[in-house]
């Protein structure tokens, strides 16, 4: 039987849990130091770009966008994130994995606008170095922040014949037709199974879409060797203006009633959820 971590009514599913950072935790968050501490046994912490970004009453961090040198962000695994590959997250086709995320958008207010295709949690910009998956922020609305894609990038190596994009992208807000607001949390997930390449994106713990990995393809491979980093909240080049309260990932495809429970196990903390 699965393994519960109790928040309340709702549990939070640790079966196949692979990381878990969680600024409601007072085991997670470490207050002014340079890490959000991973509860899980993989022992992956997230590092930290600014120290001061933990919001102690609140129990969340915050990342800012005030300009593109002070991005503030946080890198999963240090340069890269081979540990959470090898624990099976975005590892190859036939691996499947969920990844979710808890988070606030702000608005600007006297900051700069926020980047489109900039990081929630996942990797790298939209459109910007081919190798993009992960949960992302999409502008709109004059701007500002309106759509969240889910997104899984295949093999662009050879860029004559993947350019510009082969993958599979689940939208969770339309920038034109958006379905989140500022000032508000919501629970972002993605589930990929690798026995039939099936992707499954939900907002709120509801299925928005659904997809299928091309056979042909293979999920990312390295640049010059190297795996592109896995970030929270923005990367080194783009970020933008969101509170984040958790982030996880499980080496399996969740359920749609494990999605929703792992939602309404973190909504409530805001006064939202059951």
């Amino acid at each position: 039987m699965p393994s519960k971590v109790n928040y309340g009514k709702y549990r939070v599913n640790t079966d196949g849990l692979i990381f878990r950072a969680d600024g409601y935790s007072s085991r997670s968050y470490d207050h002014n130091t340079e890490h959000w501490r991973d509860l899980t046994p993989s022992g992956i912490d997230v590092k930290l770009t600014d120290s001061g970004l933990y919001d102690r009453a609140s129990g969340y961090y915050k990342f800012r966008n005030p300009d593109s040198a002070t991005n503030k962000y946080a890198a999963v695994s240090g340069s890269d994130f081979t540990e959470l590959r090898s624990l099976g997250a975005f590892k190859d086709k036939d691996s499947s994995f969920s990844i979710e995320a808890f988070f606030e958008i702000k608005v600007s207010g006297a900051d700069s606008p926020p980047d489109n295709g900039a990081v929630i949690f996942g990797n790298t910009d939209a459109n910007k170095s081919g190798y993009s998956y992960g949960l992302l922020a999409m502008t709109g609305n004059g701007g500002e922040i309106s759509g969240i894609n889910a997104v899984l990038a295949s093999n662009k190596i050879d860029s004559s014949t993947n350019h510009p994009w082969t993958g599979i992208t689940g939208v969770l807000s339309d920038v034109d037709n958006p379905s989140i607001s500022t000032e508000k949390f919501y629970h972002a997930a993605m589930t990929y199974d690798g026995s039939n390449g099936k992707t499954i994106s939900y907002l709120d713990g509801i299925a928005k879409n659904t997809g299928t990995f091309p056979s042909s393809q293979e999920i990312h491979q390295p640049i010059d060797g190297t795996y592109q980093q896995l970030y929270v909240g923005g990367n080194l080049s783009s970020g933008l203006n969101v509170n984040i309260g958790m982030v996880s990932c499980y080496n399996r495809a969740l359920a749609s009633g494990e999605v929703y429970g792992n939602c309404q196990a973190v909504k409530h903390r805001y006064g939202d959820g059951y």
